[in-house]
């Protein structure tokens, strides 16, 4: 079960509020790791018109911190959602396995990975169901290039070399620059301006 940390809450929502709009929330989980995260995504759809005329599918992203014990590790947490019944085998899709955001016209390919625990994944809710939750390592640099990027394409390659186009739906990018205001660079697995 995941307890919300009221104590931490308070100096993290008055650190977002410096850097952007988006709320900063921190939680513990019965293994004592911590959890930061947003109090909410950035929704990008795209048409699946293959099933419907209203058909759409849906990318949910947004960053998380995991503080196990001092040890900070970050992600993107990525959901794949849709308003299509992916249960029926002929509309089951192949799985997701690079996230490619499109950066002012510079490529970041992040390699997608299951998370380790059920944690992470419950991190955030979404209006669509989801079918898929994943995550994908990135450093606090890559997390302040995509909070203060103009322009931003993300795109889903799949298992089988299948490529999905989403568009912005909701939310924006500049909101994670509360975020990364919120995490201490000093603790972090690999600072702030650091290469990969």
């Amino acid at each position: 079960m995941v307890k919300t940390l009221a104590v931490c809450i308070v100096p993290l929502a008055l650190l977002a509020g410096c850097a952007g709009e988006g709320t900063l929330r921190s939680t513990l989980d019965d293994g004592g790791r911590t959890w930061l995260s947003l109090d909410g995504t950035v929704t990008l759809a795209r048409p699946a018109p293959r099933f419907s005329n209203a058909a759409r599918d849906y990318l949910y992203l947004a960053p998380v911190e995991a503080n196990n014990g001092g040890a900070r590790r970050h992600y993107i947490w990525v959901g794949l959602g849709t308003t299509v019944d992916r249960a029926w085998p002929w509309a089951a899709p192949p799985k997701a396995a690079t996230l490619l955001l499109t950066l002012d016209g510079i490529p970041l390919a992040l390699p997608l990975a299951e998370w380790d625990g059920s944690e992470g994944e419950l991190l955030y809710e979404t209006p669509a169901p989801v079918y898929e939750i994943r995550r994908a390592s990135v450093s606090l640099d890559e997390l302040e290039r995509i909070a203060a990027a103009e322009a931003i394409e993300a795109q889903v390659v799949a298992s089988d070399g299948g490529v999905a186009r989403y568009t912005l739906w909701d939310g924006r990018w500049s909101d994670w620059a509360s975020f990364v205001a919120g995490v201490d660079p000093g603790r972090a697995e690999r600072p702030l301006g650091a290469a990969r």
